[in-house]
């Protein structure tokens, strides 16, 4: 008996549902990052300067100065972590201060270094990612993450992702 002769076979009801058509041209192109995410008013220009706590959501832990006065994601508790003032520049641009300390700035290496005086400050884009969640990039386009290694902050991420997001809690 060959598969010709056999009888159709009778279908009750919906038959079932086809994948949808995947055309075999190249990938379509995305965009570095979510639409949500793009620049925007992030700090209105008639707020103080807010004090946040800085926490990496990767690695689930707040931003200290260690080490030569390096950036690490490291402390378990927002006590431990380092207080920093957000000090906008325009909608979506800022420096970052240690509270009673100095401003932040990317090393030769694409580290973050809290050793700058205000004219030496490096000036991050930042973007919103969630409630009080965010984004940095820095001037030479990289984002800044946590290196898992060793947790050091570094600026050296050609995208967005799960390591690039930061939460800013109010430390007022």
């Amino acid at each position: 008996m060959s598969i010709d002769s056999r009888d159709p076979i009778i279908q009750i009801g919906p038959g079932p549902e086809l994948p949808p058509w995947i055309s075999p041209g190249p990938d379509p192109v995305t965009p570095p990052f979510p639409p949500e995410t793009e620049p925007g008013s992030v700090i209105p220009p008639v707020q103080d300067i807010p004090k946040v706590k800085i926490k990496s959501l990767f690695s689930n832990a707040f931003i200290i100065v260690g080490y030569n006065d390096v950036l690490y994601a490291v402390a378990a508790i927002a006590q431990q972590g380092e207080t920093f003032k957000i000090i906008p520049i325009n909608n979506y641009q800022v420096k970052l201060r240690i509270v009673g300390g100095q401003f932040v700035r990317i090393d030769y290496n694409g580290a973050l270094v809290a050793d700058a005086n205000k004219n030496n400050a490096t000036i991050f884009n930042i973007f919103r990612t969630g409630y009080m969640e965010f984004s940095l990039m820095a001037p030479q386009g990289k984002y800044v993450n946590v290196r898992q290694r060793d947790s050091m902050l570094v600026a050296k991420s050609e995208y967005a992702s799960p390591r690039t997001k930061f939460k800013f809690r109010n430390a007022d």
